[in-house]
C-alpha cells in the first residue's frame, strides 16, 4: 500500500493549530507541471457546508495513520479562503473514475486513485492507480481484500501509472486551455494516436482531437477505421474539421467526406480553401473502389527538357507536400504523361542529362474507372510503389500508392479468412 494516496486523505478531518475542527479535506489541488507536480492548494469543507481553498503550505502535519486528523498551522480565525489560479486542477473531481492516456502504454485506462509522496516539505502526485488495489480502497475494501488474498498466498497488485506519462481526457477545454494538453499524447506516432482514439467514445475523440494541432490530428485521424474517421469529424466544430481536412492528402479527405452526409460534407467543402476544396470535390465525383477514388492528385511531374540538376533543385523546393517522390513522372505542356523514372534513377544520372534522356517511356498507367482489383494486380505484378492514373487522352491525373490500395484490400482478406474460419 502507497505510504499516501488521495482516497486516504479525502474527507479526513482538518484541526487547526489549536485542535479545533476546521472541516474536512474535500480534494487536493495542484498545478499540473513536472514529473512530480506538487499540490498547492486543498478544498476545506466547512462544517456549514461551505467549501473554502486553502494554500497547502497551511499544513502543518500530515499523519499517515488515516484515522489521524490533518493539523494545520494556523488558528481558526486566521483561515481565509484563497481563489484557484487558472492553471491549477482539483486532482479527485478532474481525475478519480475518469479516463486518463496511458502514454507509455498507448493506452486508455481508468483512475481509480492517486498516489501521492511527500518530498522536501511538498507533497506530490506520483502517479495514477488504475488496478485492482486502488478501486479496492477507492471503495473502502482494500483491508478485508488483503487479507482474503494473503489467506491464498497471493498479494493485490500494485499497478501505477507514472505521472510524466499521463495526459488527462478533459472534454470541456477553453481555447487557452486547449494550447496546453494533450502535449504527451502530441508526441506519440499517429497509429498509436488513432488507437486511443478508438478507446474513447465520439465526443471525447474529437475534443481531444481538436486540441491537437491540425498536422497531428490529420495524420492520426487518416489512421482509425473509416467509422471512425467520419464520425469525429461530423462532431468537430466546422472550422477545425475543416483545417485538418486540408492538412490531409486529397484522396484521404475525399473518403472520409464521402462517408459523411452530404449535407455536412458541403458544409465542410465551403469552409475548406477553395483550392484544397476543388482537388478533393474532384476525386469524389469518382466511385469509391476505382482508381479515379483512391487516387490522390499530389504528385511530381517536371518538363522533358529538364535536366537532372535542375530536377533534384526543384524536389527539395516544391515537392514536401506530394504523397510519394519515389516515382517521378515527365509530361508535356498538355500534362500528358510522357514518362517515369525513380528518384534513385534520378540521383544516380549526370547532372547536365536532360530528364528524357533518364525517363521510361513504356509507363504502366491505369484509367480513373479501372477497378481496384485490377489497379492491386497491376502493382503485385510490376511491384510498384505507385501507378499513375491517367484520362483518356493519356492526361496525368494522379497516383494511386501501395499503401492506398493496402488499406483496401487487407480488410477484405482478412474479412474472407474470418468467414472461412466459421463455415
Amino acid at each position: 500500500m502507497p505510504a499516501l494516496s488521495l482516497t486516504d486523505l479525502r474527507h479526513r478531518p482538518v484541526h487547526d493549530s489549536q485542535g479545533s475542527p476546521a472541516g474536512n479535506l474535500e480534494d487536493l489541488i495542484v498545478l499540473p507541471l513536472g514529473v512530480r507536480p506538487s499540490v498547492t492548494k486543498f478544498s476545506l469543507r466547512r462544517p456549514d457546508g461551505e467549501e473554502w481553498v486553502l494554500p497547502w503550505g497551511l499544513v502543518a502535519e500530515l499523519p499517515a495513520a488515516s484515522d489521524l486528523p490533518i493539523r494545520l498551522r494556523v488558528p481558526l480565525t486566521d483561515l481565509n479562503s484563497v481563489p484557484l489560479r487558472t492553471e491549477e486542477v482539483p486532482l479527485g473531481k478532474t481525475l478519480l473514475d475518469k479516463k486518463v492516456v496511458d502514454t507509455a502504454r498507448k493506452k486508455v485506462v481508468r483512475v481509480n486513485d492517486i498516489e501521492l509522496a511527500e518530498s522536501a516539505g511538498m507533497l506530490q502526485v506520483v502517479g495514477v492507480e488504475v488496478g485492482m488495489r486502488g478501486l479496492l480502497r477507492h471503495l473502502h475494501s482494500e483491508p478485508l481484500a488483503e487479507r482474503i488474498a494473503a489467506a491464498f498466498g497471493k498479494s493485490l497488485p500494485h499497478d501505477v501509472v507514472p505521472w510524466d506519462v499521463v495526459d488527462p481526457i478533459e472534454t470541456e477545454l477553453s481555447r487557452a486551455r486547449r494550447q496546453a494538453v494533450y502535449t504527451k499524447l502530441a508526441k506519440l506516432h499517429p497509429a498509436d494516436i488513432a488507437d486511443i482514439m478508438e478507446e474513447l467514445n465520439p465526443g471525447e475523440r474529437a475534443t481531444v482531437l481538436a486540441a491537437l494541432d491540425e498536422a497531428t490530428a490529420a495524420e492520426a485521424i487518416t489512421e482509425a477505421e473509416p467509422e471512425v474517421q467520419a464520425s469525429v469529424v461530423q462532431m468537430m466544430e466546422p472550422g477545425k474539421a475543416a483545417d485538418i481536412l486540408e492538412e490531409m492528402e486529397p484522396d484521404e479527405a475525399a473518403d472520409i467526406l464521402s462517408d459523411l452526409p452530404e449535407a455536412k460534407a458541403e458544409e465542410l467543402l465551403e469552409s475548406m480553401e477553395r483550392e484544397e476544396a476543388q482537388e478533393v470535390e474532384e476525386l469524389l465525383e469518382h466511385e469509391e473502389d476505382t482508381a479515379g477514388g483512391l487516387m490522390t492528385t499530389e504528385h511530381v511531374a517536371f518538363k522533358p527538357t529538364l535536366t537532372a540538376a535542375e530536377a533534384v533543385q526543384r524536389i527539395r523546393d516544391e515537392a514536401k507536400d506530394a504523397e510519394t517522390i519515389y516515382y517521378l513522372y515527365v509530361t508535356d505542356p498538355q500534362e500528358r504523361l510522357l514518362g517515369v523514372f525513380s528518384l534513385r534513377e534520378l540521383i544516380l544520372a549526370d547532372p547536365g542529362r536532360r530528364l528524357e534522356e533518364i525517363m521510361h517511356a513504356d509507363v504502366v498507367s491505369v484509367r480513373p474507372e479501372t477497378a481496384l482489383r485490377e489497379v492491386a494486380e497491376l502493382q503485385t505484378k510490376y511491384n510498384l510503389l505507385a501507378l499513375p492514373v491517367v484520362s483518356g487522352e493519356n492526361e496525368m491525373l494522379g497516383i494511386i500508392t501501395v499503401d492506398d490500395v493496402l488499406n483496401l484490400i487487407l480488410p477484405m482478406i482478412w474479412k474472407k479468412r474470418a468467414v472461412k474460419r466459421f463455415i
